[in-house]
């Protein structure tokens, strides 16, 4: 009898466990764009954007002049009419880039995994990996920078705030 006791205490505590594991893991990646968009950071680092493509499926999506997100493909925020922020395995190496569409061809503009561009090739000149010079940073900047707004602006403000756990966790990368 007191050996059921123990197994039922014991199912009790694993199963209270496994709830605050779950709600936590919910809450890190449901609010990640509001953490990401209140935790310090590098100058260039972009964690609210890579927050919000790695958690497309979580997060809350607006649908401005700025910044679309497409219902069929999870897997990119498409900024303005000709620009998107993305993710890829295949193609263009393992990371994060930025694709321009220009009358001229695209361009690829590559980020390190904090989000700060880095690289950019194209198919048009031929060019693959070359170093970005500080205009087209600048260029680049000013273009995200009104989507960043909108993604930050529709996320709700988390209920039990885990700032902290979010900032332990994600600090190393981006800062």
């Amino acid at each position: 009898m007191r050996l059921k006791k123990h197994f039922v205490l014991l199912g009790v505590f694993l199963s209270l466990a496994g709830i605050v594991y779950g709600y936590t893991q919910y809450n890190l990646t449901r609010y990640s764009v509001y953490y990401a968009s209140h935790m310090p950071r590098k100058k260039e680092a972009k964690p609210e954007l890579i927050m919000a493509l790695e958690n497309l499926d979580w997060i809350d999506k607006v649908n401005t002049e700025n910044v679309r997100f497409d219902k069929e493909d999870n897997k990119s925020i498409y900024i303005k009419k000709n620009s998107y922020f993305t993710y890829s395995i295949y193609g263009y190496g393992k990371g994060y880039y930025m694709g321009i569409n220009k009358t001229n061809g695209a361009y690829f503009y590559n980020t390190d995994s904090t989000g700060k561009f880095v690289t950019y090739s194209s198919l048009v000149e031929n060019k693959n990996e070359e170093p970005l010079e500080r205009k087209t940073i600048q260029k680049i900047e000013n273009l995200l920078v009104p989507a960043t707004r909108d993604i930050i602006e529709v996320q709700k403000r988390p209920t039990i705030n885990l700032q902290k756990l979010f900032n332990q966790r994600y600090m190393s990368r981006f800062n």
